[in-house]
């Protein structure tokens, strides 16, 4: 294990390679050439490091409805604009939303109405209201919110849009929780386009809006042109380590490279994306053969609807059986000031195996007042579709989360100069030397979980009603 850490540290390429994926390829948006060839340059990577059976595994849908497997739809960002028309005129600076439908050529006029909260309760008690109107939403975050959890009572922003597109709401404005100016993206429909229109402002065109409405009621046109159409193909790569002992379990460790159209998705994910590629390097290098195989894998889309994670899911629904466990480090070393730690979407038996875990490697680097283990079923990234075929999983992420994420992801200033060197090499190191004590094991200690169970569970915690809101659930399979 120290030769593993001393590898990391001394000759990392993790920065080298972030660099390369967002100055040479942009923000490697879903559906597009650059998609493609930084696909082909991760694979490059794993050969260069010396693993086997690389692959670019093309992927053409994302799941299932109906008893049908759903294609994949390209999105490609065009215009945008909301107008104020009364009580005073002004044209208001945005962004459409990933997967929002185009209005009509003349746009959409209609009157803004303002969400106080963003609660199941508020908005089953307004739906009446919230009928044909442009909903104003993010305003009910507190400043400064940015530095705490998400409040559960609040729905996620694609929960808040299936609502709002149910009750027949004319478009969704989405709201930028922070200040700073930037408009912040992010996906209306997951995996397909959605119903109704939606644009993101900064939270200063927010309080514009929120200034005129105490004045009286507002008249608002929102035009949004995108081009999508059904048909497209998207890239997952990975590649292996091959185990000697058990070459057919697998411990699956993965994050997206992609990043939203308006910035290059440094933080969000190529820094994770990157962390991955450094620890196949450095394993690869001075580990030699594990017990049981490791594989590698960068996801395509995961900003559009999971759909990298989804549709390897679905290349692979055979071998889910052999996947004792799925890391996702998505977001994983941005900040060279935080530390690092598990986030568990699983049994409590996942929970206490990796603190003993992190115990047994010695080299966590935090206090230990805050957990580094902890337990959420959250569906918002590349584990999700693991977890829905029964496979353990796991979040590997920087612990707490830096300000600096929740400040500029999704916006357009998601750049490289955000993500600390010391950060990505901080998590690789952690990361590796888990991912060693892990398929050191004779046997892992933790199984698959019916799916029975898991639907039992997410309907007690309302996740299902979620889902079903997102048009997503039971998405990953036939079912």
């Amino acid at each position: 294990m120290p030769l593993v850490a001393g590898e990391i540290l001394a000759n990392s390429e993790a920065f080298q390679n972030l660099t390369t994926l967002c100055d040479r390829f942009g923000s490697r948006f879903f559906a597009t050439p650059e998609e493609k060839a930084s696909a082909e340059y991760i694979a490059k990577k794993f050969h260069e490091y010396g693993l086997s059976n690389v692959q670019v595994e093309p992927y053409t849908s994302f799941g299932w409805r109906d008893g049908g497997l759903i294609e994949l739809w390209s999105w490609k960002r065009e215009s945008a604009s909301l107008e104020l028309l009364t009580p005073t005129k002004q044209q208001l600076p945005c962004l459409s939303l990933a997967n929002a439908p185009s209005t009509p050529d003349e746009g959409i006029r209609a009157e803004i109405f303002n969400l106080e909260s963003g609660s199941r309760p508020y908005l089953l008690e307004h739906q009446k209201e919230i009928k044909g109107k442009l909903v104003l939403d993010g305003n009910y975050s507190p400043p400064g919110a940015f530095l705490q959890d998400r409040d559960p009572v609040n729905l996620y922003r694609p929960t808040l849009y299936g609502y709002l597109a149910k009750f027949g709401a004319a478009g969704l404005i989405y709201t930028n929780r922070n200040y700073g100016g930037l408009a912040q993206t992010g996906a209306a429909g997951f995996g397909t386009i959605g119903e109704i229109p939606a644009c993101g402002i900064a939270r200063e065109t927010s309080q514009f809006i929120l200034r005129q409405l105490s004045k009286g009621p507002v008249m608002a046109r929102l035009s949004v042109k995108n081009t999508y159409s059904p048909g497209a193909r998207s890239y997952n790569v990975f590649a292996d380590l091959p185990g000697k002992d058990h070459p057919e379990k697998v411990i699956l460790i993965g994050a997206h490279y992609d990043g939203h159209d308006i910035s290059p998705g440094a933080m969000d994910d190529a820094a994770g994306a990157c962390v991955v590629l450094e620890v196949a390097r450095a394993l690869a290098k001075h580990v030699g053969s594990p017990k049981r195989t490791i594989r590698f894998c960068c996801f395509a889309a995961e900003e559009v609807g999971l759909n990298g994670s989804s549709g390897y899911v679905l290349n692979h629904a055979g071998d889910m059986k052999n996947v004792e466990l799925m890391i996702n480090a998505d977001a994983a070393g941005i900040s060279g000031k935080t530390g690092h730690g598990f986030m568990v979407c699983g049994t409590e038996e996942l929970v206490t195996y990796l603190d003993k875990t992190l115990d047994d490697i010695g080299a966590f680097d935090r206090n230990k007042e805050l957990p580094r283990v902890t337990q959420s079923i959250r569906p918002y990234s590349d584990h999700w579709p693991f977890y829905m075929s029964g496979v353990p999983t796991a979040h590997f992420r920087d612990v707490p989360p830096d300000p600096i994420d929740r400040l500029y992801s999704h916006t357009s200033a998601d750049t490289v100069d955000k993500v600390d060197p010391k950060g990505m090499n901080d998590a690789a190191v952690i990361l590796a030397l888990a991912s060693i004590r892990i398929t050191s094991e004779s046997n892992i200690p933790i199984r698959h979980t019916p799916i029975e169970k898991i639907v039992d569970i997410l309907e007690k915690k309302e996740i299902a009603e979620n889902l079903r809101i997102e048009k997503r659930w039971r998405r990953e399979s036939p079912s």
